[in-house]
């Protein structure tokens, strides 16, 4: 009765099914339809196209459910609202000139549909036949997106137009499949436009309280303060591979939740309204699920959930799995790394529900130290560190993070009796070939050569503990200087064989420079040994607090200019 236009009732009791219209309407999707398992077989009354159309579109609506109105499937009130409407209204020519209303639902559909889906439709374009094979690429792509902070096909959308960011989402989608990514998203926008233009016409015909509508629709800032950040089971710590392993437990608060019906509810969609407008006003279950790690790799989510604490709100998270980080190796084997673990949300500062992350009072901050197993090659710091900014591959869309950081220290004892001390030793070996007569040029330089060679295969060992940076390490200034003082013995045994053998100089003069070579050698010698260990005296002197003032890395990702209070 409720579902035919023909007994629907006016006034208030219109807008709201009974438990009894809930069950008929259960009823009625139960039955099998010629379009969509949702549509009624029964269609008298109300026509084919508009049943078919309307009740496919409102069934992939996500709906709000109000905590204080009805208990049942909340789809149902969106169903009977949106039925109404189609009997005051006529369907717009885009969904009442066709003739297969199948491909109607289809469409509505497809234009709600996430990122893999599209990227899916596109592939097949493209010419990718096999269903699998074109599953494992959009995966693959979607991945890729992903590192770009573009997750859903309005983000696609923005980066293919937006100068500074095309050139890297090109480099992913190749050849016709952008020609057909860009083809999926203008047929997308088209009936989404539709859609939207339909509802709205449709919706201007109810009666909404002067004034209620308009502070739904208003973007509500929500504040995210972090009351708790544990970090456990930190592990295998890769300089090579630059990441690490880590279990996180985070605790985000929303001052004064539990009084707001709409962020208390049990909903974990976004929400619309009984005219289907969306209202921005989600629950605080859909933005715990907009919660991301953007440098985590191969996350798992251990436990997510929503409780209350008083009056407020508590967003738990624990999640494991291994993080990237750019390690700073300048000064190695001395060197200090922060492990970062960035917490960020998908609502830009920019868009409809905006958030913002914010330091509670007294937060509980900490890393467990006592199952650290680098115990033996880091010290691990007790101590964890918090800085908010902002992340995102284009300067107008940004999205609010928090790094949390957790400081480790190498232990240089390895680095420094199999990398350095050799080095230095063989350096120190050169200056016994002074001791071969001056005469004997040819095998002082044989001698010296062989020291050389030594050296150079000692680098290679000291290029093993490293990644492939582009600049020079204390290690690698050290290596360089030691086997720069052979080839200066080198040249030294040639300027004396020339003296001895073209110049035919005297053999005391010979001698006496001899002596000279030896002594400024020596010298050189020990002011690299001097040198290595100024840097690491001063290196253990200068510790910052913050990495944002020593690394480039994290400069990248703060806004325009670092924030004044995180540099202090």
């Amino acid at each position: 009765a409720s579902m035919n236009p023909r007994n629907a009732t006016t006034g208030p009791a219109a807008s709201r099914p009974s438990v009894n219209d809930g069950d008929k309407l259960d009823e009625e999707r139960s039955r099998p339809g010629p379009c969509h398992p949702r549509v009624s077989a029964d269609r008298e009354g109300m026509g084919d196209a508009p049943r078919s159309a309307i009740t496919t579109a409102a069934a992939s609506l996500p709906v709000y459910r109000r905590p204080t109105s009805l208990r049942r499937r909340s789809t149902d009130t969106v169903l009977h609202t949106s039925m109404q409407l189609a009997a005051r209204s006529p369907l717009p020519s885009f969904m009442s000139t066709r003739n297969d209303k199948c491909d109607v639902d289809s469409d509505l559909i497809d234009a709600t549909c996430g990122l893999s889906c599209l990227m899916c439709k596109a592939l097949r374009l493209a010419g990718v036949k096999d269903e699998e094979e074109r599953s494992k690429k959009a995966d693959i792509i979607v991945k890729e997106l992903a590192g770009l902070y573009i997750r859903t096909p309005e983000d696609l959308r923005d980066a293919l137009d937006h100068p500074e960011v095309t050139g890297q989402v090109v480099g992913i989608l190749k050849g016709m499949l952008l020609v057909a990514v860009r083809a999926q998203l203008a047929e997308r926008a088209e009936i989404r436009e539709k859609w939207t233009s339909f509802m709205k016409d449709a919706g201007s015909r109810e009666t909404t309280p002067a004034g209620s509508q308009g502070e739904l629709n208003k973007p509500r800032l929500c504040t995210l303060q972090v009351a708790r950040a544990d970090i456990t089971h930190l592990a295998e710590i890769d300089q090579i591979s630059q990441t690490f392993y880590a279990r996180v437990f985070l605790i985000l608060r929303i001052k004064d939740g539990a009084s707001d019906p709409y962020l208390s509810s049990l909903y974990t969609g976004f929400p619309v309204d009984n005219d289907g407008r969306f209202t921005f006003r989600p629950s605080a279950r859909w933005y715990l699920g907009q919660i991301d790690f953007p440098n985590g790799k191969s996350i798992k989510n251990i436990e997510s959930k929503v409780t209350k604490q008083g009056n407020d709100l508590q967003l738990i998270k624990r999640v494991e799995g291994h993080f990237s980080e750019e390690f700073e190796l300048r000064s190695f084997p001395f060197d200090e790394q922060d492990l970062t673990i960035t917490v960020s949300s998908n609502c830009a500062c920019e868009g409809p529900v905006p958030v913002k992350f914010v330091e509670a009072n007294s937060p509980q901050l900490g890393v467990d130290t006592i199952n650290f197993p680098h115990g033996n090659i880091w010290h691990l710091s007790p101590n964890l560190t918090a800085a908010f900014t902002t992340v995102g591959a284009s300067r107008q869309r940004r999205f609010p993070a928090v790094h949390i950081r957790a400081g480790v220290r190498r232990k240089c004892g390895f680095i420094i009796m199999n990398a350095a001390m050799p080095v230095s030793v063989i350096s120190f070996l050169s200056l016994t070939t002074f001791f071969v007569p001056p005469e004997d040029t040819s095998d002082r330089l044989e001698l010296s050569l062989a020291v050389l060679l030594t050296s150079v295969a000692f680098k290679f060992t000291t290029s093993s503990y490293l990644p492939q940076i582009s600049y020079m390490t204390l290690m690698d200034i050290f290596t360089i200087l030691s086997t720069l003082i052979i080839v200066v013995v080198c040249l030294f045994h040639t300027g004396l064989g020339i003296l001895d053998r073209w110049i035919k100089v005297s053999h005391d003069v010979l001698n006496i420079l001899n002596k000279v070579c030896i002594v400024v050698t020596f010298m050189a010698w020990i002011g690299v040994q001097m040198w290595f260990v100024y840097k690491e005296r001063r290196i253990r002197k200068r510790r910052l607090s913050y990495p944002e003032y020593r690394k480039t890395s994290s400069r990248r990702l703060l806004d325009i200019k670092p924030d004044r209070q995180v540099l202090e």
